[in-house]
């Protein structure tokens, strides 16, 4: 009759499976890592549960056996694994699990983040993401553009370019896509416009003399760079802009989303020098790759 499958083992065998000294074992037990039975008064640990706890941690290796945290790996992520897939660091992920209420757990002192619960995550939004759908949005962005560069291909203003989109005889005339949480017209869709209209015209239709007078413009309309001392408490939007290198009209913009507060003494704008250096900071930790 064969022997019967051994289904507990002393704390000593434990300890010796995994190369630990005396009292590291107990250690273990006394943190009930794993389920332990008491067998003729002496404590003995089940195989099943110590191996259950084996491949869901990474800490403690068997001297002989597979590598540990099997389980654990393919179930979740660590933070810096995820760094890698965003191409953020770990300072970031940290900020976007408190921001996003993402669920945690912690593997002996680690965070790490189930699968699922990443993949509910990233499904949620656009703008962080993997190098594979980086690379799929780079084959996209191909077939399409976004509002400042069809502006940009028609030398007209933004606000133009919105002006053309929300016309009635336009409802219908353009087809978009979500990219990386921005918003972008197809090629297609933007060609098609185009040759059933006659206002407006791409800077690749224009005459050589056309673009010489377009450049001359341009160039009158560069004016110095306006200097700003850094370590003023407040500015006003021209300063602003300097600081964040924007235009003074994509400042006012960020002031009225209520992206960056800001306090008005009659039709001028205040800017505190700590709301600029938050703005800042935040587009520094989600900078797009």
């Amino acid at each position: 009759m064969p022997d019967e499958k051994k289904t507990t083992m002393s704390v000593a065998e434990m300890g010796k499976m995994l190369g630990l000294g005396k009292t590291e074992p107990y250690w273990l037990v006394h943190k009930n890592c794993f389920e332990t039975i008491m067998v003729n008064g002496k404590m003995r640990v089940v195989i099943e549960s110590f191996e259950k706890w084996y491949t869901n941690q990474t800490k403690r290796k068997k001297v002989n056996g597979p590598p540990p945290g099997e389980e654990l790996r393919a179930n979740s992520y660590s933070v810096q694994e995820i760094a890698d897939m965003l191409s953020l660091d770990n300072t970031s992920v940290y900020y976007l699990i408190r921001r996003d209420q993402i669920p945690t757990f912690k593997a002996e002192t680690w965070t790490r983040i189930r699968k699922t619960d990443f993949e509910k995550w990233y499904a949620s939004q656009n703008k962080h993401r993997t190098q594979e759908d980086r690379e799929k949005d780079a084959a996209l962005e191909a077939e399409t553009l976004t509002m400042p560069e069809m502006a940009k291909e028609l030398y007209i203003e933004r606000d133009e370019v919105y002006n053309i989109l929300e016309r009635k005889e336009n409802r219908d005339a353009f087809d978009f896509v979500i990219i990386a949480d921005k918003k972008r017209i197809t090629r297609e869709s933007f060609e098609r416009w185009y040759a059933g209209q006659s206002k407006y015209r791409k800077l690749s239709d224009r005459t050589p003399e056309e673009l010489e007078e377009i450049r001359m413009a341009e160039k009158k309309k560069e004016a110095p760079r306006l200097e700003v001392d850094p370590d003023k408490p407040s500015y006003n939007v021209r300063e602003t802009a300097v600081l964040m290198d924007l235009t003074p009209d994509e400042v006012r913009r960020l002031i009225r989303e209520g992206k960056l507060a800001a306090k008005k003494y009659g039709a001028s704008y205040i800017i505190r020098r700590e709301n600029i250096s938050w703005w800042l900071k935040q587009q520094k930790l989600f900078a797009e790759s």
